[in-house]
């Protein structure tokens, strides 16, 4: 896991190439080492019509993908505006196996960046005996080969 400091080195250089990122910290720690740098939050959950939810699984991965695909294509990007887009509620894209495609499939150029927030919380939840909790388990998947390029943290 990279530092804060690689992170502000990457979003410091030129060019941008297809830069998929993870950041391992809360929002608000992204927040600050973002900085000044335009950046633009979404959260996937917003993805959805509450009044008009998925019945299934496949139905799910399929709204998800459509809809987040859409999302990205109304966002205004080029070489006079760089944009960094901050993704939350990833946790999504692994359930409903959307994996990151759309995030690459959306690149141009050398204008746009996504970054991944897996904001694991500071609080330890007891949680009951049924409920089986992997803290790793988004880390571990979105660290394997062909997802994220990097991984960064407040703590690294």
């Amino acid at each position: 896991m990279k530092s804060a400091s690689d992170f502000l080195t990457l979003i410091g250089s030129c060019t941008w190439d297809k830069e998929l990122v993870m950041w391992v910290g809360s929002e608000k720690s992204l927040q600050q080492t973002l900085g000044p740098a335009k950046s633009l939050t979404i959260d996937l959950l917003d993805l959805f019509d509450l009044d008009n939810l998925p019945v299934d699984d496949e139905s799910t991965r399929d709204q998800l993908r459509d809809r987040l695909r859409d999302k990205l294509r109304t966002i205004k990007h080029g070489p006079d505006n760089r944009v960094i887009l901050v993704v939350k509620s990833i946790g999504l894209l692994a359930r409903y196996n959307v994996g990151l495609k759309p995030f690459y499939d959306w690149f141009i150029g050398d204008f746009t960046m996504a970054v991944l927030l897996l904001d694991g919380g500071t609080e330890k939840v007891d949680w009951p005996e049924e409920v089986r909790c992997e803290g790793n388990r988004l880390l571990n998947y979105f660290s394997e080969p062909g997802m994220v390029k990097e991984v960064f943290s407040s703590n690294g």
